[in-house]
């Protein structure tokens, strides 16, 4: 990887003088920011020093404060096909990164407040927040653990609404999503015998200026499995969640399923399991089922990696098919996943940003997920990319569906030039009646997305690229009135100025589609400070 950016850690501070008020942030969310920074704190010495040192000479705490300026004009800040509204906008946006990588506390954080000011314009200014955190805190040796996790981020309040590739235009169709989750687990043994884990879960999501999207979630698990290794493995696993949405739909499901799998040699796994399941996802009736599946994986090499996981439910079968290569300096990635998707149950989705394929790229040049994270900005904020250009097509979630995501992506990393292109189809079906729905599932009984997207970095000097970004957006629903089209094309300068300082020049043209119309062309400036 030639042309991958090398890390330089910057000095390590501590986080002094957070107030969460004052940051407009949700106290779960604010957990997980103190949970990563007081590792910073801890990793000073006693003689004041910014950071400490792992055995292997490497800082164990990363600290990266940034602040960044930015000037977009645009010809269309209310996004309206006769009503244009030409304005300035000025975005101040300080930030800061932390991993942990050793310690009891391990995990990323990158956090940013995003001050939109429009000049010239009748819009009042407003706050954006922009969140991805996740860490683990081992409270008892070997024993006791609590993941957490936490994200904000800009979503489409509905597929058929005004979409757009700039979060900060005046769009009434912007919702900014918030969802923290908090995972205590005790892990151990059962003599020489069996292995234990215990998990308890909780979640939530809040959705900006509206209630539909609020949900909460509840839940636990328990699991026993054989201890040690052996080719024949086998599990027992118990689990109930419980999932909430404000807006009226509640779901359980609880289930009781045995595993057995078998790992003849290294390479390849094969598993099946069966068990019972109590749910009333299909139609809010508690019913009796059987569930059943199977899996397989094969691994020839650690860059290439095939798998199936197939399981038969009563309201609906889940599956995930995953086909992943790695040569030296490109990656291919196909994905088929189809599960439920209700508040906390999680699909098995494909990556949709260039942070998420560049992550996996990367997996082979830094195997650890922390110091990953880093790199992964690093690079792609050298390259002038934006980690999340790819998920523009994501929308607030209102009640229990079944989500299918297809995802077909190339990335490409040549001496002077980094190619990413993405295909994917997602089609999200409701479980529930219409009367019992909200969003855009109250209207349409499916939501089909496809997205179609192409990056081109180009290196012109050592300190200087250039980017070329094209994305094609479609959604569509059971009736022809819902459909919306997006196409966008972008290019933009990026340089560095100093080891710290990044400077990007840029223009843009988008054209929207569909019930409301629109075209709109940019220009913009962003300067970028590391500390």
């Amino acid at each position: 990887m030639a042309m991958a950016p090398k890390i330089r850690p910057a000095e390590l501070m501590p986080i002094r003088n957070f107030h969460a008020r004052e940051w407009g942030l949700q106290p779960g969310v604010v957990a997980v920011a103190c949970l990563l920074s007081a590792s910073a704190v801890w990793a000073q010495d006693e003689s004041g020093a910014s950071s400490k040192l792992s055995t292997s000479g490497r800082p164990s705490v990363l600290v990266e404060p940034r602040f960044g300026v930015m000037q977009t004009w645009t010809d269309n800040n209310r996004l309206s096909r006769t009503d244009k509204d030409a304005a300035l906008l000025t975005t101040l946006t300080p930030g800061i990164s932390i991993s942990t990588t050793r310690g009891a506390v391990r995990g990323s954080l990158d956090y940013s407040l995003n001050g939109i000011v429009y000049t010239k314009s009748e819009e009042k200014a407003r706050v954006q927040h922009s969140l991805a955190a996740k860490g683990v805190a081992e409270l008892i040796d070997s024993l006791f653990f609590v993941d957490a996790s936490a994200s904000i981020s800009q979503q489409a309040a509905s597929a058929f609404g005004v979409q757009t590739v700039d979060p900060s235009l005046a769009n009434a169709n912007r919702r900014e999503t918030a969802t923290v989750s908090l995972s205590p687990r005790l892990q151990g043994r059962l003599g020489s015998l069996a292995n234990f884990e215990f998990r308890a879960n909780t979640s939530a999501t809040n959705v900006s200026d509206a209630v539909i999207g609020d949900s909460h979630a509840n839940g636990g698990s328990l699991r026993i499995s054989r201890a040690g290794r052996a080719a024949l493995m086998w599990s027992v696993d118990a689990s109930t969640q419980k999932s909430s949405f404000k807006t009226g739909a509640q779901n359980r499901v609880s289930s009781v399923t045995g595993s057995l799998n078998y790992k003849p040699d290294i390479d390849w796994q094969l598993g099946v399991l069966a068990g019972r399941e109590r749910s009333d996802l299909k139609d809010f009736v508690l019913r009796n089922s059987w569930t059943y599946g199977a899996n397989l994986s094969w691994t020839p090499s650690l860059r290439t990696k095939v798998s199936a996981d197939f399981q038969s439910h009563d309201y609906g079968d889940s599956f995930t098919y995953n086909l992943e290569h790695r040569w030296s300096r490109s990656a291919l990635r196909f994905s088929d996943s189809q599960s439920v998707n209700a508040a906390s149950f999680q699909n098995a989705g494909a990556p949709r940003s260039n942070y998420d394929l560049y992550f996996f790229q990367f997996a082979s040049l830094v195997p650890d997920p922390a110091q990953r994270d880093v790199f992964v900005r690093n690079f792609l904020r050298a390259q002038g990319l934006t980690p999340d250009a790819l998920a523009n097509s994501a929308v607030v979630d209102t009640g229990p569906t079944v989500l299918r995501n297809q995802l077909l992506s190339y990335t490409l990393q040549g001496v002077r030039t980094t190619i990413t292109t993405t295909a994917s189809r997602s089609n999200n079906r409701r479980l529930a009646s219409a009367s019992a729905s909200a969003g855009d599932f109250a209207a349409t009984g499916r939501v089909l997305q496809r997205s179609l997207s192409l990056n081109v970095s180009h290196n012109l000097t050592p300190t200087s690229s250039a980017v070329l970004s094209v994305l094609q957006q479609e959604s569509e629903g059971d009736s022809a009135a819902q459909t919306t089209t997006l196409r966008s094309i972008s290019a933009s300068w990026n340089c560095r100025l100093g080891t710290r300082t990044n400077f990007t020049l840029g223009a843009r043209a988008a054209h929207s589609g569909g019930l409301i119309s629109y075209r709109e062309n940019a220009m913009f400036a962003n300067l970028v400070q590391q500390f």
